[in-house]
């Protein structure tokens, strides 16, 4: 049974989509990548695409009647829709009340607290901080976190709504924590996101048709390993490339969109 056949036997009522197991070629992160029963991920991609629906069709509502569009930044353009859609429909944050101490250092990139009797990170980020490295267009940093839990579902960002903090739009996630003590080294990285699919395209970079992620270096602190073992990205940077965006808006439509996006990114 192909992956795609076990996420469709999944939602026609179908159990577990544990036929995946036996056509999983590729080596122990491979197969530990796809055996999260798969059927798990797409039902979890369909909950997070519906998260986040009526803020994107709000957001596109915004852009539309932004009189300053013509003239203004594109950030500038985006980071109004994405307040003002998040005031409209309920789901706006003031930082104050987003929970924890400080964890880190702010930076231009995000504000990270921690709720530590609760294992909880909660982050404020800065969704244009880094846009150089996405290259895709600033409207599509709304399906981030999306794509983020299809790829690595073991450290997913729960979209907890958008802030305003210097008169710029924030996404606020909340993030389990990670046990760990130390990091994986570059070759161990890339043999992880190669059983993914994802392979070298540059400097702490790796690829496929659809998208990349990056910023994925040993000295950095997106990747860990944690106290069994295991590497866990638990906030690479990840860019959209020019097939995956129609896909991106097609699957707050459509069911059948988010099942195609979850089977090309399974693809075996």
């Amino acid at each position: 049974m192909s992956v795609f056949e076990s996420i469709v036997n999944f939602l026609k009522g179908g159990k577990h989509a544990r036929g995946a197991e036996n056509c999983v070629p590729g080596g122990h992160e491979r197969e530990r990548r796809v055996l999260h029963p798969v059927s798990s991920v797409c039902e979890q991609a369909l909950s997070d695409f519906g998260g986040i629906r009526v803020l994107a069709s709000a957001c596109a509502d915004e852009r539309g009647r932004d009189t300053g569009s013509l003239s203004s930044d594109p950030v500038c353009r985006e980071s109004r829709a994405l307040i003002a859609a998040a005031k409209k429909v309920g789901c706006f944050i003031e930082t104050k009340d987003v929970p924890g101490t400080r964890y880190t250092i702010r930076t231009g990139e995000s504000e990270v607290r921690l709720v530590q009797k609760e294992g909880l990170y909660y982050k404020i980020k800065n969704p244009f901080a880094k846009l150089h490295l996405k290259r895709h267009p600033v409207e599509y940093v709304l399906f981030e976190h999306v794509i983020h839990n299809v790829l690595f579902p073991d450290c997913r960002l729960d979209f907890l709504g958008i802030a305003e903090d210097y008169h710029e739009a924030r996404m606020v996630y909340r993030q389990k924590a990670v046990r760990s003590e130390s990091r994986p080294d570059d070759k161990q990285i890339a043999e992880c996101l190669g059983h993914m699919g994802l392979l070298s395209c540059g400097r702490y970079e790796f690829g496929n048709d659809f998208l990349f992620v990056t910023d994925v270096g040993q000295d950095g602190d997106n990747v860990l390993l944690d106290d069994d073992g295991a590497i866990r990205f638990i906030d690479p940077i990840i860019g959209f490339k020019p097939p995956l965006l129609p896909r991106l808006k097609g699957a707050l439509a459509s069911e059948d969109g988010v099942q195609a996006i979850v089977n090309d990114l399974y693809r075996i």
